[in-house]
């Protein structure tokens, strides 16, 4: 990297960094929020760091301590490639700086290039907690030498360089062939949709096979993989050999590689970047106009179509809070042809539960999908600047932010109500009982889009440079998640084991009723909050 690309990459990370704002600001609630922030991303290494120990002891535990550094790569490579085909529109293309940037005397493969370093160390963190837990793994069952620790290091931040640039120039061609037609984002999204799809769905394919296999034809097969890895995908070779041989070779193969790689790749998009953007920027005009009948709608209506477009318009926006609801709907038609005992199976991992276990659980396992990000966590957000805009028009602030409810519920409760309808034919639920689980999971959608209007509301962040810093990293989703889901998977094995107790329709009524009420307390907090705002 040369001086401009330094030089761009510290402006970046300086205007969006929140430690400007705790240095600065004397608004004490501005900087209670930043350092709640602070302390929930912390959390969320730890609980990270954790799991990945545990996971990294339990294959030592079981011989794979030499397989750790190859295993570490091909996590490293999966995550980096799938974070990068989500974030490189956003970051990457019709960003909102852009003709900003464009005007200043930097080329387009500087602009591009500190673009993606500027993504690249939004995501180190989780890299590199990764890393860590993996050679405290290794550390504990190789024993390795002093020098390995810093290398180990320093190499496996080479590791996602790789993948995501592959992933960059994948979502450039796509973005390019995408350009030329009108409804380009729809191209975009359904080919995010099916990698996501796909990825969340192979786990249970590779369970599948590998479930009745003893361990010793597992660490069998995980050496014969991963040394076929090897030959296949050199990076993987080159981090081993240097992190753990300490090869000089194989050290310099694998930062000298991802530095060429990184200039070939932005020297083929710097090529034609300007003219992407222009295309991506220009929407096609339609010259058949027809003259219909207006219709009119409610302000919270307007509201909630509004608020639709920008869903449907954004592609970060689109993938990140719409994978819950595609999957549940692929879950809900994919019972119909299995069954729901199988459907079971797959998410127990072969434990011994049956359908007629769950069915009570059925509309918190659909739940599970459809709730897993409110699209309200991050709406009040992505107004931005238009906030003020709004705020200054004869809306009322109960209209606004109902309008948003409502533009959560037209998209989830459809999900729900389809892939619950699914699993209850699957499952041969009695119609009475498919009724009581319908209506608990419309109640569900109602509190998802309350509760995520809550958290969107208090954690509001109007000054970002880039919507998925609002969509994937805003403190509203993190809030709004961790709460949720633990609730959720609580419901979910407490409405199993009492449904056998005490009857699945009183356990729904009852879920139906302390949801009900929580919806109720949440829509009074976002009312009084609105009235702040």
């Amino acid at each position: 990297m040369n001086n401009k690309n330094v030089l761009l990459l510290k402006t970046l990370l300086r205007s969006t960094s929140s430690l400007n704002v705790l240095k600065t600001s004397k608004d004490g609630k501005k900087k209670g929020k930043i350092i709640g922030t602070f302390i929930a991303y912390i959390v969320l290494y730890l609980m990270l760091l954790t799991y990945s120990v545990l996971m990294a002891m339990g294959y030592g535990k079981v011989g794979l301590t030499d397989a750790m550094p190859m295993l570490l790569t091909m996590i490293l490579t999966a995550l980096a490639f799938m974070l990068t085909i989500l974030k490189s529109n956003s970051y990457l293309y019709g960003f909102k700086e852009y003709d900003m940037l464009m005007a200043m005397p930097f080329t387009e493969k500087t602009v591009v290039g500190s673009k993606f370093m500027y993504m690249y160390l939004k995501s180190l963190p989780w890299y590199l907690t990764m890393s860590i837990a993996m050679l405290i793994g290794y550390a504990m069952y190789a024993k390795p030498a002093i020098a390995v620790y810093p290398i180990w290091i320093v190499l496996s931040m080479f590791i996602p360089v790789i993948p995501m640039l592959v992933a960059s120039l994948l979502s450039f061609v796509v973005a390019k062939i995408s350009a030329a037609f009108k409804y380009w984002k729809a191209v975009q999204a359904i080919l995010l949709f099916a990698v996501i799809i796909l990825s969340f769905f192979s786990r249970f394919f590779i369970e599948k096979i590998i479930k009745d296999d003893s361990v010793d034809e597992i660490l069998q097969g995980t050496a014969s993989f991963t040394e076929n890895f090897e030959k296949i995908y050199l990076p993987a070779k080159w981090f081993r050999e240097g992190a753990t041989e300490l090869k000089i070779s194989s050290i310099l193969l694998l930062i000298g590689g991802s530095v060429l790689l990184f200039e070939l790749v932005f020297v083929i998009i710097a090529r034609s970047y300007k003219r992407l953007n222009s295309a991506m920027k220009t929407s096609v005009a339609r010259h058949a106009y027809k003259l219909t009948r207006q219709k009119k709608n409610s302000v919270a209506k307007s509201m909630a179509f509004k608020e639709i477009k920008r869903f449907t318009g954004s592609i970060p926006y689109l993938t990140n809070a719409g994978a819950g609801y595609v999957m549940a709907v692929g879950v809900g038609i994919a019972a119909l042809f299995v069954g729901l005992d199988k459907i079971i199976g797959a998410i127990t991992t072969g434990a011994p539960v049956t359908g007629d276990m769950v069915k009570a659980a059925i509309p918190f396992i659909v739940y599970f999908l459809t709730g897993m990000m409110a699209l309200t966590c991050s709406s009040p957000s992505l107004e931005g600047k238009n906030y003020w805009i709004i705020k200054s028009l004869p809306i009322s602030y109960k209209d606004i932010y109902l309008g948003k409810i409502l533009a959560n519920l037209y998209i989830s409760i459809p999900a729900q109500i389809i892939a619950t309808l699914g699993l209850c034919i699957g499952g041969k639920c009695g119609i009475i009982e498919t009724v009581g689980y319908i209506l608990l999971g419309v109640v569900l959608c109602v509190f998802s889009a309350t509760f995520g209007c809550e958290c969107g509301i208090r954690f509001m962040k109007l000054d970002w440079e880039n919507d998925v810093e609002v969509v994937k990293q805003g403190t509203a989703v993190v809030v709004y998640m961790f709460p949720n889901m633990i609730l959720t998977m609580i419901m979910l094995v407490g409405g199993a084991i009492l449904s056998a107790l005490i009857g699945k329709v009183f356990v729904v009524v009852t879920a139906m009723l302390v949801y009900g009420l929580l919806t109720a307390v949440c829509m009074m907090r976002v009312m009084a909050l609105a009235k702040r705002r």
